[in-house]
């Protein structure tokens, strides 16, 4: 089986040093080819360094609502997204779990970034905590936005909103818990050309596999948990995820 992580965060301080041996296991585990968002315009320079260096990188770059208050500046962000080995804009979206976040300002550079998104035809890769009104009402304002909801744990009626616009979903570690039930439920009702896998490492735990040792070779226990969850054969799920990345990201 050949695996596409979707959303891991190999630019992440947890993986120095270790990028190599880190890739050779994914290798080892099926995963071919990952996508490595950025947060903030450093986390996205690295992303761009990881790519030129390994070729199943692809990089990502845009910034987080985790900083939009600390950064907000958005100056440095579209001379990368003309680089050509940026493959999406993201990690980026709507977190009002945040104490002290300024919902108005997140709301504002989100919007900002699906623009530059839509006018380039990039996609985006989409975080949302407690915000899915705002985030949903934003997506809805700007034509042209494709993209991806990262792991995803919303609600059913949020599902359908999601899907409604044309929005991928893609499942973390979360779904292989099993008292992850929004996760598990929304696995098992997204569309099969909608649905994206991703370890979302080394920021998510698995069923026994704590954040601190998650990696993308991991992609592999998404996988067939999500199998088993649906019925469906983990060889034939991996295939038609593999499709729907290339679709999505190219």
């Amino acid at each position: 089986m050949l695996l596409i992580d979707t959303h891991c965060h190999l630019n992440s301080p947890h993986f120095a040093g270790q990028v190599g041996e880190v890739l050779a296991r994914a290798e080892e585990a099926g995963v071919v080819e990952l996508i490595v968002p950025g947060w903030d315009r450093a986390s996205s320079l690295q992303a761009l360094a990881l790519a030129t260096v390994y070729p199943g990188v692809r990089a990502a770059v845009g910034l987080h609502p985790w900083f939009v208050g600390n950064d907000s500046d958005l100056d440095w962000l579209p001379e990368l997204l003309d680089d050509a080995r940026v493959t999406a804009l993201g990690e980026i979206g709507i977190d009002g779990a945040i104490e002290g976040a300024d919902p108005a300002r997140q709301e504002a550079v989100f919007r900002t970034q699906l623009q530059w998104a839509a006018a380039r035809q990039l996609p985006v890769l989409i975080h949302c905590r407690r915000g899915w009104e705002r985030m949903l009402a934003a997506v809805r304002a700007i034509p042209g936005v494709r993209g991806v909801l990262h792991a995803f744990s919303g609600s059913g009626e949020v599902l359908r909103d999601c899907l409604a616009l044309g929005l991928y979903i893609s499942f973390a570690g979360m779904v292989t818990r099993p008292n992850s039930l929004r996760a598990r439920q929304a696995a098992q009702a997204v569309p099969p050309e909608r649905l994206l896998l991703e370890t979302d490492a080394p920021n998510m735990a698995l069923q026994g596999i704590p954040s601190a040792q998650a990696e993308p070779a991991h992609l592999s226990h998404v996988l067939h948990c999500v199998a088993t969850l649906r019925g469906e054969a983990p060889e034939a799920l991996a295939q038609q995820v593999g499709e729907n990345a290339r679709r999505l990201f190219g």
